[in-house]
């Protein structure tokens, strides 16, 4: 959906302001003290305070700049003596705009390709051998960064040892090009995806050193993060690196975001010649640009939005074959999951359609022929058609992908489900600037499962019965894996049950497939691949 302004702003905020992943509030702490851990790659300083401790900016790759850009990444160079870990590292290069967010380039340029860093957070104290979770963030392959979130509650309250990540975004994460054979890295399209890849290595490798066991990992992420988990479960280098996954909102067998390396290198030439780049030293030419001018550089492949965004690839040397044949078949890393999705997706993504001509020529722009067909499925009711628009999209990019997932995944493995429906979630933006009310949009769901502010929202705003529901969450994520959810949330057994997550009380609910209408997207281009 073009219609992005809203998240382009939230997210230039986040640009400018002060990442909550540097948590201020143990770095000075009334008893901050420093931390030290002893990685492969050398000594690290941090801090421990507030119940604690952090070991932020730790590099788990060395820098893909110069003639390591568009490569696989490289274990991090050792130091000698002490480095400190008591500041995050940079985020990488991103471009912030309407525009840019999706691919669609423009935008001001923040970041640095020197960016490969993760974040660990670790309970005070030195007991060893707890579970570990590793998140990878979302924001469109374009955005963000593992700074933009605070874990400190879940590793303080929660007794867990949390890391999260950065990842190259834009085309310096995910531009594929036929040059790029000679480098031995086959098209390309998956560097970002083999950066989570290493910095899943470094935690196996390395955990130990801050009270984590490698072999107790569950990986959790969200949007975009959650697409790449998905494909992670699929690649053969990724087995043995989590024993666990939580996709939140990551419907990866949407048919528009399934692209084979191939396809996507095929607009590779076009987009280096648009910079200027052309003939047999175009790779050469790129590689020595500035980043800033590749991070503003318009999309032309498939990806996560379709044509003219980036997202991971499939059909090569890390993603063997398409996620959706591989999981229908059997052929991916069988681990317990949980598998999710906010009732309000596509509100988020909707506030600029705002009359019935808006609606109608994005439905259109959206579904081409099958337009008509969607126009009549979801009519303008009385709320206007920003809802109706924010409905079609959240079941066919969200909801309808995620329990085709769920289906197929539960012929191999123990998958739960879940619906985060909490229509009060608290929102920065006041609805009289925002257009609409966003109910459980997109990503509301992340200021309950950290418990800790971040650009959207702020639980300090939570209602008592909204603090309950995040402590109920924070600690099914925590505990995933380490005890039996009974009946409270059984795993499911084909289309259900899903655990519907509210501040009023969660309940069970096996209308999740009718109430989104996927037989209806089933029925057209724009269902669920399900071989």
């Amino acid at each position: 959906m073009r219609l992005i302004a809203l998240i382009a702003v939230l997210f230039g905020l986040a640009a400018c302001a002060t990442h909550p992943g540097k948590v201020d509030h143990v770095r000075f702490a009334a008893d901050a003290r420093p931390a030290s851990a002893r990685t492969q790659a050398g000594v690290l300083r941090g801090v421990e305070g507030d119940g604690v401790r952090a070991f932020l900016g730790v590099p788990f790759a060395r820098p893909p700049v110069g003639e390591r850009r568009w490569r696989a990444p490289e274990p991090a160079e050792p130091w000698s003596g002490v480095r400190d870990a008591t500041r995050i590292g940079a985020d990488c290069t991103q471009a912030i705009g309407r525009r840019a967010i999706l691919g669609g380039g423009g935008g001001i340029v923040v970041g640095s390709e020197d960016c490969l860093y993760l974040n660990v957070y670790a309970p005070a104290g030195e007991g060893g051998a707890k579970p570990v979770m590793v998140y990878v963030p979302g924001g469109a392959f374009t955005v963000g960064s593992g700074a933009n979130y605070d874990p400190t509650r879940l590793a303080r309250e929660q007794d867990r040892v949390v890391v999260t990540l950065n990842y190259r975004l834009g085309a310096l994460g995910w531009l594929a090009h036929p040059g790029f054979q000679a480098d031995g890295e086959g098209f390309g399209g998956n560097f970002g995806l083999m950066d989570q890849l290493a910095a899943l290595k470094w935690a196996r490798e390395n955990i130990g050193a801050f009270g984590g066991d490698p072999a107790d990992v569950t990986l959790f992420a969200e949007s975009a993060g959650a697409w790449t988990a998905c494909y992670l479960m699929t690649a053969p280098a990724a087995r043995g690196l989590f024993q666990r996954v939580i996709l939140q909102s990551g419907g990866c067998l949407e048919p528009s975001s399934l692209v084979s390396a191939q396809a996507a290198a095929e607009s590779g030439p076009a987009f280096a010649a648009r910079l200027g780049c052309e003939g047999e030293d175009a790779v050469d030419c790129l590689r020595a640009l500035p980043a800033w001018r590749l991070s503003r550089a318009a999309s032309l492949r498939a990806g996560i939005n379709g044509p003219g965004s980036w997202g991971p690839v499939h059909t090569d040397a890390t993603v063997p074959e398409s996620p959706a044949v591989a999981i229908a078949e059997g052929r991916f890393t069988r681990v317990p999951a949980i598998i999710g999705t906010n009732l309000d997706e596509g509100r988020l993504f909707a506030n600029e359609v705002k009359d019935l001509d808006r609606y109608q020529k994005e439905t259109v722009w959206m579904y081409g022929d099958v337009g008509p067909r969607v126009l009549e499925r979801y009519p303008v009711g009385e709320d206007g058609p920003a809802y109706a628009i924010a409905a079609n999209f959240t079941a066919q990019r969200f909801a309808c992908p995620s329990q085709a997932l769920r289906r197929q995944m539960s012929k191999y493995a123990p998958v739960w489900a879940y619906e985060f429906a909490d229509r009060d979630a608290p929102f920065r933006l006041p609805v009289w600037l925002v257009g609409l009310d966003l109910g459980a949009y997109h990503a509301s769901e992340l200021a309950y499962v950290f418990g800790t502010s971040w650009v959207f929202a702020d639980p300090a705003r939570f209602t008592p019965e909204q603090a309950a529901l995040s402590a109920r969450m924070r600690g099914l994520w925590a505990d995933f894996g380490h005890r039996d959810f009974g009946a409270d949330w059984p795993r499911i057994e084909d289309a259900g049950p899903v655990r519907v997550f509210a501040p009023e009380g969660d309940r069970l609910d096996r209308t999740f497939f009718e109430r989104h209408q996927c037989a209806f997207w089933d029925g057209t281009p724009f269902g669920a691949v399900a071989p």
